[in-house]
Order: C-alpha cells, then structure tokens, then sequence
C-alpha cells in the first residue's frame, strides 16, 4: 500500500493507494482552506486522468478532519451545475474555479445525529448558544472552552452538511454500504471489508464508547440548561447594550453566565466516536486512528481479537489526534509498535505536543528495529507565529531523539510542497 500525507492545516487528510496503484481511500479532509490550497489541486489531477476516490472515509466530525471534505462536495455540486449550464443552452455559463475532484464510489461517514440519537438537535443548539458567551468571557479556560464548543457546533453543521450532499436528492453518493447505510462500528462478528485489495477491519468506536459519549452529553445538557435558557433570554439585551456600547455590563453578564456552566474542561468533543480502521494487505498494516484514545484503540484491536498478545506491530501508525497528550500514553506506545509514525498538525493548539513526540521516541526505542518519524508540516509550513515556534520546538525535540538513537530512528517533515509520501 502507499500512503501520502497532505499539508491540511491543524487537522488530517491523507490518500491511501493500494499496492498495484488501481484503487484509492481519502482519509480525512482537513481544514477547508488547506483542501483548497494543498488537496483539490492533486484531486483535480486525478480527476484529469480518469481515477477514481473508491472511497472517503471521514473518521469523525470535527472541523479540521471534515471541513475539507464538505468543501470538496460542494466543488462537485459547482461543476455539476456548470455541466447543466451548459448541456441546456448556456454555453458562456462560467467553470467553477476550483478544480473538479474525482468521481467518489462510496463514503463513510458517521453522522452527528446517528451518534447522539435523539439529542443531537438539542446539543446542536447548546453548542452554539455556549461558544459565543465562553467565547467572550475574561476568563482564558472559559474562553478556550468556548472557541472550542464553538468549533463543534460548526463541525456538527458540516457533518449534517455533508449527509445531505451525499444523500438521494444531491450526490447520490452511496454511504455507510458495508454497513446498511447505518452507523459504521465495531460489530461482534463482522467481517473485514474489502476496497481494491485493501482490507479495512473497523476498530471502533465500540457500542460502549457510544453509550458513553451518549450519556456525557445528556449530563451536561441537564446540567446547563438553566443557563443556556439564560442565554436565550439576555441575547437581545445583550444586543442592544453593545449597540449602545455599554461593553462592561455585557462582560460582567457573559462572565456569570460563563460560570454557570462549571467546570469547561468537561464539554469535549466527541472523539469518543472516531471512526477507527485497520487497513491491510498483503502483509502490511496500517492504523488509521482519527482521534480515538489510546485506550480506544487498544480495547478496538482486542474485541476484533487482533491484539492477543502483548503488542502489536504496524507498518505505519497515523498517530491519533495530531500527537496531542490527552490520547496518547506510554501504555498505549508499548502495545502498539510502527515502523512509520504519521503526525498531522502544523503547531496549532501545541500539536504535536512535545511530550508525546519524546515519549513516543524513546518508548519505541525499547522496541527493536528502526523507525520513523513523519510530519505533514514544519515550521517553515506553518503560516501562523506561534504555530511555526511550536513545530521548530518539535524539530529540536526529534533531531534530539535521532542523536541519542544509534541510527535507529529517522524522521522527515514537509518543508515545501503540499504533500508527503509516507510510502
């Protein structure tokens, strides 16, 4: 198999060719303005010489994992209008500027409604009542937790978003086949799934992973409703005090209501159902882990009775969620051994975190064999101050583990270009 990482902003996307070149697998999308800059453009070649995306596999819903995606379906519904322009009598009708993106044979793609059942309208609607008081709040945790509610709201209108571009009255774009059009998961007894070669055996999320995000949000949605019906009532007083510039009375409202919602560390985002895969053939594997836990994946290779043993090997480990600390633990880097490492993120948020990046270092420099560290940025990509500082923080890092390696360890970052190839 071969695997190319694309420069995707602070999220993911990747393309997966199997062995003979024939058939393909997006993974991920990225930041929307990332695909337009560093995807389409290679998608568009594709296009141009007749192949095929045999599938888009989107591992969950946030922004920087789907927004490319959404924008991607939307370049096709502009080139299939501009078809029908033109089939019916209006040739000057201008071509979308945006290259065309190849013909798409099937998408997974779990919804945020079928996630959260029958709750997802009312955590829709939290979601974007909260980020915008947490948002202006003066206090920085309060704040951070509201820009990232308000990132899931935005990501929870792009999932419902890209359900309706692929649906019956759109794309037509057949969805969640291998599994009914239902949720894609981890299922007692299902059988691997095969794309061109490719087999792909689902990981997670579990039904327990599920039922647990199910219930989280159910708590916090019991737990702030007094608060969130607040915000609904003062929205327009609010309105009319910044129109009439009372600023500090609005501030010391937002920061009240703010801390109503208590602890913000609480509300997260639901990478408790990334979609999480194994894919194979021939003898390689290659884990493609979204955002999923550490804890995730391991309880995911052990109910689809891959992990029997004390580790498990890879060809190549698309680390979960851009390195970040809070899905990977030394646990975690002692079962699951790679040959390969993918990082994904450009420095945003402090990912890849630098603890992770050395711990993941010298934990697998108690594994035998050599390895690699890839990077789908660097800090001569990364457009953002602070995000480039992060990833030169993170070059130091690695440059300092290949020292202390003996030649064991490798590593390579995306220094120019829009894409790296992994293998």
């Amino acid at each position: 198999m071969h695997l190319t990482a694309f420069q995707s902003g602070k999220g993911d996307c990747l393309l997966l060719t199997n062995t003979a070149g024939t058939h393909r697998v997006l993974v991920d999308g990225g930041m929307p303005d990332a695909y337009g800059t560093h995807v389409a453009p290679a998608l568009g070649q594709l296009r141009a010489a007749n192949k095929k995306l045999d599938l888009v596999y989107i591992s969950h819903i946030d922004e920087d994992h789907i927004g490319g995606i959404l924008e991607m379906l939307d370049d096709e519904v502009a080139w299939r209008v501009h078809e029908h322009q033109i089939a019916h009598d209006n040739p000057q009708h201008k071509a979308p500027d945006a290259p065309r993106p190849p013909e798409i044979k099937a998408i997974w793609h779990n919804a945020f409604h079928e996630q959260l059942g029958d709750n997802a309208g009312a955590v829709e609607d939290a979601l974007a009542a909260a980020a915008p008081v947490l948002s202006g709040a003066d206090i920085e945790k309060l704040r951070e937790a509201g820009v990232a509610q308000a990132g899931l709201a935005n990501s929870v209108r792009q999932a419902i978003q890209v359900s309706r571009r692929v649906g019956a009255t759109q794309l037509k774009i057949p969805l969640n086949t291998p599994a009914q059009g239902k949720l894609m998961m981890l299922r007692q007894g299902q059988a691997p799934i095969v794309v061109g070669g490719m087999t792909f055996t689902v990981l997670g999320p579990t039904p327990t992973h599920l039922t647990k995000l199910r219930a989280e949000w159910n708590v916090w949605l019991r737990a702030n409703q007094k608060a969130l019906q607040a915000i609904s009532n003062t929205a327009r007083v609010d309105e009319d005090r910044l129109r009439t510039g009372d600023i500090v009375s609005v501030m010391r409202e937002l920061r009240l209501q703010a801390e109503s919602f208590g602890n913000p560390a609480s509300v997260t985002p639901p990478n408790l159902a990334s979609l999480t895969l194994l894919a194979e053939q021939t003898s390689q594997k290659i884990l493609l882990t979204g955002d999923a836990r550490g804890d995730q994946i391991i309880d995911g290779l052990t109910a689809a009775g891959r992990l029997t043993g004390a580790t498990f090997t890879v060809d190549v480990l698309k680390v979960q969620h851009h390195g970040s600390e809070n899905n990977v633990d030394s646990d975690f880097c002692d079962k699951v051994i790679a040959k390969d490492y993918v990082f994904c993120g450009n420095g945003e948020h402090l990912n890849p975190d630098l603890r992770v990046v050395e711990m993941m270092g010298r934990r697998r420099m108690s594994a035998s064999g050599n390895f690699k560290f890839w990077f789908n940025s660097s800090h001569e990509t990364s457009d953002k101050v602070d995000a480039a500082a992060h990833m030169k923080e993170v070059e130091d890092v690695v440059a300092q583990l290949q020292r202390n390696s003996n030649g064991r360890m490798k590593s390579a970052f995306l220094t120019s270009g829009s894409s790296l190839k992994i293998r």
